[in-house]
């Protein structure tokens, strides 16, 4: 029996030494909280490309599914930004002032945004008329060119609740192979063009020629709460300001990104173009296909070990539980551990929290899970969520060896 088979509390030893914002393994490793928010603002886009795929395979057509996603998620960020006690929560969030008015201050919960993600850059110009926002690094950079589309529509969806007359469009997109991305909105009583179609928002714009361009050598890595210049606090240009962990919090109220396509699925749903169990089935498949391919190469395995701190005579379920205990921290998920030995692991918590509003997340995780294990650690161990004598709202995840015949 390893001598690890044993679990050490996390809240023991809380205070005898000075504290450190960091999230721990199984294996007393602590990873930092810098480590944690760059795994965190990685992990969501990894989540949501899945789901992006099975909505390729769902709504084959580009322009189909480009249109869906920019309109369908326009219209929802206008509607929960018009909320007034969203609206005021943001205007006092970012020190907007009484007299500004129009669309273009969308760019300023944009330009939150984009250092809450981990995406830093600058704002080259903010004004009534015109806003340009260049980023430097994109963790959604894999999520693919429809993305960047919605992303905007989104984007100008915010500024609707401000204002009718201001256009987003993102004529760069580090997804799309550009050196940064680049939103620009101009309002369009001052810079009128001719009108587009919704899924068209890579310009063309009417400002190309005030485009102020970051060299590559000038760029940076780290949001502004990661660097010390900025007193590791984001600040925009009104005197808004948030601390590292107002910042992190603030990225988990939805899971943005994959909400941008489960929007689309629910829309699709109501209409009776698709069966909410066939949709859950294709979130199934693919989730645990991605699980497996995850650690289906050796190297892999290996370099999630010494990431974790795994010692070297633990070969079980405990592995798979230590990264999810990982997972659960990042999204600020409490939890509780039932077991956890070489035979088996057991985690409850709830459902809610993993779900954040949006159900199709949890057979994406637990799906997730149990290709993990076969890979991960072998086809003999499985993952499964136990419904008897657990409460409607918890989830009771078990990981150990499981003889299934319909696997």
């Amino acid at each position: 029996m390893s001598k690890y088979s044993t679990h050490i509390p996390r809240e023991v030893g809380k205070g005898a030494l000075p504290e450190h914002p960091a999230i721990k393994t199984p294996w007393e490793k602590l990873i930092s909280f810098h480590d944690a928010y760059h795994y965190l603002c990685r992990h969501i886009p990894v989540i949501d490309t899945v789901f992006i795929q099975a909505l390729r395979i769902l709504i084959p057509d580009y322009k189909e599914r480009a249109s869906l996603l920019c309109e369908v998620n326009r219209k929802a960020m206008a509607g929960m930004f018009s909320m007034p006690i969203v609206k005021q929560m943001n205007i006092d969030n970012y020190c907007i002032h009484p007299f500004m008015q129009g669309g273009y201050i969308g760019g300023v919960m944009g330009d939150a945004g984009d250092d809450r993600q981990c995406m830093p850059g600058r704002v080259n110009d903010f004004g009534q008329y015109r806003v340009e926002k260049e980023l430097d690094v994109c963790p959604w950079d894999i999520l693919g060119s429809e993305f960047c589309r919605a992303t905007t529509a989104s984007l100008q969806g915010v500024g609707e609740a401000f204002g009718p007359d201001t256009e987003y469009n993102m004529v760069e997109a580090i997804g799309c192979g550009d050196l940064h991305c680049r939103v620009i909105a101009e309002d369009r009583t001052k810079f009128p063009m001719p009108e587009k179609q919704v899924w068209e928002k890579f310009g063309p714009i009417a400002t190309d020629d005030q485009i102020k361009f970051t060299p590559e050598e000038q760029m940076v890595v780290e949001p502004m709460q990661l660097r010390e210049e900025c007193g590791y606090k984001f600040s925009n240009g009104l005197t808004g300001e948030l601390t590292a962990a107002q910042c992190y919090g603030s990225t988990l109220v939805h899971p943005l990104g994959a909400s941008y396509v489960i929007n689309v699925l629910n829309v699709k749903i109501a209409s009776g173009e698709l069966d909410p169990q066939s949709v859950e089935h294709m979130i199934r498949c693919m989730f645990e296909a991605t699980g497996k391919t995850m650690f289906g190469e050796f190297f892999a395995i290996k370099g999630l070990r010494d990431w974790l701190g795994v010692p070297n005579d633990v070969n079980d379920g405990r592995v798979l539980g230590g990264f999810i205990e990982v997972i659960l921290q990042v999204l600020l998920i409490e939890y509780s551990i039932i077991n956890f030995n070489e035979n088996e692991v057991i985690y409850e918590f709830k459902q809610a929290a993993l779900e954040r509003r949006y159900p199709l997340m949890v057979p994406a995780y637990l799906s997730m899970w149990y290709g993990m294990s076969k890979t991960l650690i072998g086809a003999r161990w499985s993952v499964w969520r136990e419904f008897e004598n657990v409460p409607e709202d918890t989830i009771r995840l078990i990981i150990s060896k499981k003889i299934d015949k319909f696997c």
